[in-house]
């Protein structure tokens, strides 16, 4: 009996030994639509590898964001991973604060400006417990939503040019970037003029707004291309307000993949969603566990992106629609898309393999 009951403590605590306990800064605050599903799909993903997660909130703001890595580091129980995504004016400064407390910890999204980008330098380079970044190109988030804008309004126009308008987010480089594959989609196409590109500071309510303001500015505007979901859903609260000056046909569109934004595309009433982002805190889980199982995963210096985001049009909304809906990410095998399993030497981050999980176990 005495030796059972050795066997079995010796077993609990070589379990509990190995078990991963890993911090996610969730940026936002909860009761936010994209965060919220972000951190739902980081929670099935977790139970998949046995990862102790906790969540802790920035609350929309660098300052807060940093004393929630305080609160990570001071935790009874010390995290082996911390995730989080670097806010633009103390980036550095959160950076040293967990390379001091000798943390391993990944990033999420390219959010910051250049120069603090720089300053950063490269994962395990100036900061060797910065282990690597989950991220996707920004620049092309934006101009694989302008694109399906413009096709979208050249279908509905008896016109030969047509005009565009931007709404951006903050200052921000994940803003920046955005913008500028709205730009560079602009400049692809010889007749579409872009009006002007105006920050909304991720406001729905601030979106609802300018998009009156640039229409008493510019008169027909044919395209509200909008950084976030929520600013593009503001445009069309106003559209449906009956302001008869603006376009009746007017392509709208944004970023996220929202629960609200896929509704509408179904609807008609948006012409695009960009999304997929939604999995980048249980892609950075997965590599963590299998780094955490000694595969190499994460490379000094690495800097490409981790995955590419999707668009959601009206050809392929029926495809996507079960996002709009209350997901259950548990129907996901998150094990399936690490390299512990696969045995392959990359990833295969694609959203299409979790669209095929949700549909097949949506019954």
């Amino acid at each position: 009996m005495v030796k059972c009951l050795t066997v079995l403590l010796t077993i609990l605590i070589h379990n509990t030994c190995l078990a991963i306990n890993v911090t996610f800064i969730n940026p936002s605050v909860p009761g936010t639509a994209f965060w919220d599903r972000v951190s739902a799909a980081a929670v099935a993903a977790a139970d998949d590898f046995d990862i102790q997660l906790t969540i802790l909130y920035g609350r929309d703001n660098r300052i807060f964001q940093y004393k929630a890595i305080e609160q990570a580091i001071a935790a009874e129980i010390t995290p082996d991973y911390i995730i989080f995504m670097p806010y633009d004016g103390n980036a550095v400064q959160s950076y040293d604060l967990i390379e001091a407390a000798k943390i391993p910890f990944v990033t999420i999204e390219r959010t910051l400006q250049p120069t603090e980008q720089a300053e950063l330098g490269q994962p395990q380079q100036k900061y060797h417990y910065w282990l690597g970044e989950i991220f996707h190109n920004n620049v092309n988030a934006g101009k694989l939503l302008a694109d399906a804008l413009i096709e979208q309004a050249v279908k509905g126009a008896n016109k030969k040019s047509l005009t565009a308008i931007g709404i951006a987010g903050s200052f921000s480089g994940e803003s920046n970037q955005r913008a500028e594959g709205l730009k560079q989609s602009i400049d692809a196409h010889h007749n579409i003029e872009l009006l002007q590109v105006v920050p909304a500071i991720w406001s729905r309510e601030r979106s609802r707004h300018i998009i009156l303001q640039l229409t008493e500015r510019f008169g027909d505007i044919d395209i509200a291309w909008a950084a976030s979901d929520s600013m593009a859903l503001g445009v069309l609260d106003s559209l449906k307000s009956g302001y008869d000056k603006m376009n009746p046909k007017l392509a709208i569109g944004g970023i996220d993949w929202t629960v609200e934004a896929i509704q509408a595309v179904k609807q008609g009433d948006l012409a695009a969603s960009v999304g997929g982002h939604i999995m980048q805190t249980a892609w950075a889980l997965v590599k963590i566990y299998d780094h955490h199982r000694g595969i190499k995963v994460f490379t000094k210096g690495k800097n490409s992106e981790s995955y590419d985001l999707e668009v959601i049009h009206n050809k392929n909304i029926m495809h996507y629609f079960i996002l709009a809906n209350k997901v259950n990410w548990r129907a996901v095998n998150f094990k399936q898309f690490t390299r512990s399993y696969t045995k392959q030497d990359h990833y295969q981050f694609s959203f299409r393999l979790i669209i095929e999980a949700l549909n097949n176990n949506s019954d």
